[in-house]
């Protein structure tokens, strides 16, 4: 998924001049007066803390909130192509380690399979979050309803059932259940047979298989997007706010972005107030007259 951000460039915040102050960690150094911000060095760090006035901070519209933990369901999404074409699914029991005759050969039935070329590149990884809000508010973050335009499917994660979502006319929003299955004499992909009727399905239809992926369910970070800021060499950091009006630049590894929330694979720990309005304005201000 990809999104534009616009880097930062060095501009006047508030219209005013800052202080840089060089001191030892958490020095209680004095501005000159009427200064509304201090850049507060510490020892053994790159980074300064940025040190606002009441009013600085509300210039700037500062705003906090903490950083959260949501489960995050996570399925491997494969591109695959329909081989056989059949109505139904084959009314005999089939296993992992059984094997299905091609179609037309004597005391087969024909099957509806699936198939997945083994091209691990064809394999993408989408995400949904089950995200509840400091209102108590729960709602999806879906990357199936953003790139598919369908709701996720309902998970199958026993037995390796999978979901098979069938693109072309008619048949978006309709996820198929299938099961893995062995072909006999073929090791040039992974197939699938679909539990349910496929009816109007034809050998070349393009498929996705839906397979929930291992580490599914496990806890994600979540922050506010517009509390990640993008230096000029494309890393990612965000604000945390250990102090009333003391800001801390810290980077973080955002995995995805799911609309208006990131999902991080490193960063702060839970609970950790993070800025949400107002960390492109804290960065001009550490940039432009701290040097960095």
């Amino acid at each position: 998924m990809l999104r534009n951000r616009l880097f930062l460039k060095s501009s006047l915040v508030a219209g005013v001049a800052f202080v840089v102050v060089a001191t030892g960690p958490l020095a209680a150094a004095e501005s000159p007066a009427g200064a509304p911000a201090k850049l507060v060095e510490v020892a053994g760090s790159p980074f300064p803390r940025v040190v606002l006035t009441e009013q600085a901070a509300k210039r700037l519209s500062i705003q906090t909130e903490a950083l959260r933990e949501e489960t995050a369901k996570r399925w491997m999404m494969m591109n695959a192509q329909v081989e056989i074409a059949s109505g139904e699914p084959s009314v005999n029991a089939i296993t992992e380690t059984a094997s299905i005759a091609p179609a037309g050969e004597s005391g087969q039935a024909r099957q509806s399979l699936i198939k997945v070329p083994v091209d691990a590149a064809s394999q993408m990884l989408i995400a949904v979050v089950d995200d509840e809000d400091d209102d108590d508010e729960t709602g999806d973050h879906d990357e199936f309803a953003e790139i598919f335009g369908v709701a996720s499917p309902a998970d199958e994660d026993k037995d390796g059932l999978v979901v098979v979502l069938l693109t072309g006319q008619g048949r978006s929003g309709k996820y198929y259940t299938a099961r893995p299955v062995a072909v006999k004499d073929r090791d040039d992909g992974r197939f699938f047979e679909f539990l349910e009727a496929s009816s109007g399905v034809k050998p070349g239809d393009h498929a996705f298989v839906a397979m929930k992926a291992p580490e599914s369910g496990s806890m994600a970070k979540i922050v506010p997007y517009s509390s990640v800021v993008y230096d000029e060499h494309g890393d990612s950091w965000l604000y945390s706010n250990p102090e009333p009006l003391v800001f801390v630049r810290q980077k973080v590894a955002v995995e995805r972005v799911l609309g208006d929330i990131a999902v991080l694979s490193d960063g702060p720990a839970r609970g950790t107030p993070v800025v949400s309005v107002g960390a492109v304005e804290l960065m001009g201000v550490e940039l432009k007259f701290g040097g960095h």
